[in-house]
Formats: C-alpha cells, sequence, structure tokens
C-alpha cells in the first residue's frame, strides 16, 4: 500500500479543537499503538503497511500543526526585532530580506529570531548509496530473526533446565546454529529462511543515531536502539521468560574493502543468560564475507572462530565454533561448514562438526561420528507466527522513520525513496556536527547505557519520549 506524502492533514486553530496544546513532547503516536504482521514478513503484509502509513500522515499532520505555531511565533519575534533595528537605524539590506522571508512563510524551518538565525551544515564527504542498492529494512531489525526461531519453529527449550552445565551450554550452541542457519542463502534445510537476507549486490539501511525498534511475538520481546553514529553501534535486547532466556548484544559492524570481497567485520558481543539457573555467557561474532566472484556466483558467507564462554560463578566452561569459507572457487558444496568443540578448563567434553544449514554431528578428536548433535528446528506451522511492531514513540521506531523510503522502495518509485532517505541521513549529519561543535550535549540514548563505552545493557526504566535535540535535527526533517 502506498500513500500520498504530500496529503494535507488540516487541523484548526480553535481552542477547542484540542491541538493548540500540541508540543515537542506529545506530537508522536498514541501510547500503547501497534502494528500487526506476520513475523519476518513485515514488508510483505498489506496491513501493516497500512498501519505504518496511517501512523505516519498523523505524525506528518501533528509537524506541521507545531512548526506552523512555532513559525508564527518567530514571525511576531522577527517583526518586533526589525521595529526596533529600524528605530535604532541599525537595519541592514541582508536583515530586512531574512524579515520579508519569515513574514512571507519562506522561512518554516526558521524557528527563532532572526537574529538567531540556525543555520545548519552537512557534511557532503559521505557517499550516499541510491536507493537500488537496498533492500526494505534496517540492519537494526536483522537480530528479529532470533523471534522467529523462537515463536516460529519447533524448539525443545528443557535442555535449558538440564543439571548438566555442558547440556546447557549445548543448548545454547543449537541456539545459535539456529539463527545461523535460516540466515544462509536458502535457509535451512527443515525450511525456514529469514526475511533478512539479502544478495551480494544489496544492503539493508544504516540505522539512524537515536533510531529504536519494538516488536512483540507471543511471549518473546525485542528491542533495539542506534546507540552511537561514529563509530555505528546497535544494541538490542531480547527476553522470554517462559523458556528461561534472556539475550542482548552490542553490534559494531565495520564493511572493509578486500579487492573481490566485502569483509563486515563485527565487533561487539552477544550475551546470553540462562533464567533458570542465573548462568550468564558471553560470545563474539564472527565476519560476514560478501564475495563478488566465484563459480556459483556471487554469495555472502559467515567466516570466523568464535567462543561462547561462561561469564558467571563456577568452573570455566566455553565453546569453540569455527566457520569455514567456501573457499577460492566459491562452490556451493563447500558452504555453510563448521566445526567446534565443548570445554572445561581442562577437559574437552565433545567435538561436532557438520553444515549449519543442514545437520552438524557429535564426532571424536579424529573426527569420527559419535552420533547426531543439532538438526535444523523445523517451523512449527505453514504459517509464520504473528507479531506486533510497538513503536516506542513513533518518530523513531524503525518502521516510522524509513516507512516513507520502505513503501516507496517496494512500489519502485525511486524518486521518492530517495528524499526520504536523504532528510534522514542528512538530518543525521546535523545532529552530528552539531554534537562535534559543542553546539549540543553528546547523544544520550533512551533505552540502552553505558559505563565503559563498550558494554551497552537496557535501562531497567527508561523515558519512551523522543529527545527535543533529535525532534529539531532529524524529526522535523522526516516528518515535516
Amino acid at each position: 500500500m502506498w500513500f500520498d506524502a504530500h496529503e494535507e492533514l488540516h487541523y484548526g486553530d480553535d481552542e477547542d479543537d484540542g491541538l493548540d496544546e500540541l508540543t515537542n513532547e506529545n506530537i508522536s503516536i498514541a501510547a500503547n499503538s501497534e502494528f500487526p504482521f506476520t513475523l519476518g514478513k513485515v514488508w510483505e503484509q498489506e496491513e501493516h503497511q497500512s498501519y505504518v502509513a496511517t501512523a505516519i500522515r498523523e505524525m506528518k499532520g501533528k509537524v506541521r500543526h507545531v512548526l506552523r505555531k512555532q513559525h508564527e511565533e518567530a514571525v511576531k519575534q522577527a517583526e518586533e526585532e526589525a521595529a526596533e533595528l529600524e528605530r535604532l537605524g541599525l537595519m541592514t539590506a541582508e536583515k530586512r530580506a531574512m524579515h520579508e522571508r519569515m513574514t512571507s512563510g519562506q522561512g518554516t524551518q526558521e524557528l527563532v529570531g532572526m537574529t538567531k538565525h540556525l543555520k545548519v551544515g552537512q557534511d557532503l564527504t559521505d557517499i550516499e548509496l541510491p536507493p537500488t542498492f537496498f533492500v526494505p529494512f534496517s540492519t537494526i531489525q536483522v537480530a528479529e530473526d532470533i523471534v522467529y526461531v523462537i515463536e516460529g519453529c519447533k524448539n525443545d527449550w528443557s535442555e535449558l533446565k538440564h543439571p548438566d552445565p555442558e547440556r546447557r551450554i549445548a543448548r545454547l550452541v543449537k541456539l545459535y546454529l539456529d539463527m545461523s542457519a535460516i540466515r544462509t542463502e536458502h535457509g535451512s534445510s527443515a525450511g525456514v529462511k529469514s526475511a533478512y537476507t539479502f544478495g551480494a549486490m544489496k544492503k539493508p539501511l544504516n540505522p539512524i543515531l537515536g533510531e529504536t525498534h519494538r516488536i512483540q511475538s507471543g511471549n518473546t520481546e525485542y528491542l533495539a536502539e542506534q546507540v552511537c553514529h561514529h563509530p555505528p553501534i546497535t544494541t538490542w535486547d531480547l527476553r522470554n521468560e517462559e523458556i528461561g532466556l534472556h539475550l542482548s548484544a552490542d553490534v559494531k559492524a565495520k564493511p572493509v574493502f578486500r579487492g573481490t570481497s566485502v569483509q563486515v567485520l563485527i565487533d561487539g558481543e552477544m550475551r546470553f543468560e540462562n533464567l533458570h539457573t542465573g548462568e550468564k555467557y558471553v560470545m563474539d561474532m564472527p565476519s560476514l564475507f560478501i564475495r563478488f566472484f566465484g563459480l556459483s556466483g556471487s554469495y555472502s558467507e559467515t567466516v570466523g572462530h568464535i567462543t561462547l564462554r561462561r561469564v558467571s560463578e563456577g568452573p570455566p566452561l566455553c565453546a569453540e565454533m569455527h566457520f569455514k569459507p567456501r573457499g577460492t572457487t566459491g562452490l556451493r558444496s563447500h558452504a555453510n561448514k563448521i566445526e567446534g568443540s565443548i570445554s572445561s578448563e581442562t577437559t574437552t567434553f565433545m567435538h561436532f562438526k557438520g553444515k549449519f544449514n543442514d545437520a552438524v554431528d557429535e564426532v571424536t578428536e579424529k573426527k569420527e561420528f559419535v552420533r547426531p548433535f543439532w538438526r535444523p528446528a523445523p517451523p512449527t506451522s505453514s504459517k509464520a507466527p504473528r507479531a506486533v511492531t510497538r513503536p516506542l514513540n513513533g518518530f523513531t521506531d524503525s518502521h516510522c522513520l524509513w516507512g516513507e523510503f520502505f513503501q516507496a522502495l517496494i512500489a519502485k518509485d525511486m524518486k521518492t525513496a530517495s528524499k526520504a532517505k536523504k532528510k534522514a541521513e542528512r538530518g543525521q549529519r546535523s545532529l552530528h556536527k552539531a554534537m562535534k561543535t559543542g553546539e549540543l550535549p553528546p547523544w544520550e540514548p533512551t533505552m540502552f547505557a553505558t559505563e565503559d563505552g563498550e558494554r551497552w545493557l537496557l535501562k531497567p526504566n527508561f523515558n519512551p519520549s523522543v529527545q527535543p535535540s533529535w525532534l529539531k535535527y532529524i524529526g522535523y526533517r522526516i516528518y515535516e
């Protein structure tokens, strides 16, 4: 479903319409709004797109109302200043021209008095890719895959309660293998494929500073936020009390050109908490390689050594995983290979190897088969489970912030898509510049906090209201 981005929502100026009381703090969409969708198929759902389009129209109308009021106040202030300058004989041609722009209605974005006019600079050094390079989702949404594994697949979570700690950590390894399996090119052999995969020449949008994302499906809630612009840091938190699982992560992706490929170095960590036992684990993340050439064509693959280790009280316990590359030929038969082990401080309890989209077996140290270790979790039914987007405040929500861009992209309206993308990205640069020059203090994330700048955790309580500085530099640009 597409909507007219220029559609006007006319708000009256009478006091009894209740809209004269709109402020920067209350112009978002109604609290507890929900946009239903089939999990993993967000932008294929007409129902969800309709909800998002309605929310965007509502916010655009409210923003126009607030900007008009602020403009009227700015014009009044400018007229008073102009009269005083004329009286003192200090009026210049430049100031008179600015006054005429304000009073003629051309200065809607000049929300301050004439002598306090803010000139917003733009960073023109960044490369802006055209909309044709993008898929209709932001990287802040990608970890939604985990929600699908938990709510849309048949899983036995009883091992999280098992008295043997090696069995408990093995269950977390299996969860990560399921997460990796559905992101492979054709999905898992059980028939589950992520909606957030993309080809070698396509990429998701980089999240905007302050962008938020919150969804709920069944008993699983997922929250995410872009907490930093330079370097880009995406944080997320997932919890399901029923199965006893809490996950969180800090993702710092850095693309590096390697000649015939792009390596996306993924710094940061993923944290696992077993709510039944109180055990906590930390894992680093492998790299993503986007290969341009191979006998099977271009492709993406997960590569690298990672370690999942217990960091809570108790004897040391860790799992090692090695995601292997296809090799120089890039043959599909060599894809998705993994080897690993689970060990304590002195003993290796298990070795495993196989393909993480199909089957991984327990093996001896000499790689001889012992027994099956993991098979991909099959879907619970032919229909994916339902979920809802629960916007934090409307303005910063990923689906609203990029809604106009996504819908234009799907409709192949690249002109509208390009305009919508530039509004958000250039607003972010302006906000970043204001912070860099000291005009604004450093950014304070809404949902997450850090003590060392490296590890970000969900705040126990947070104010969901959109921050005034974000509204001024980004929100007003997007929803004007």
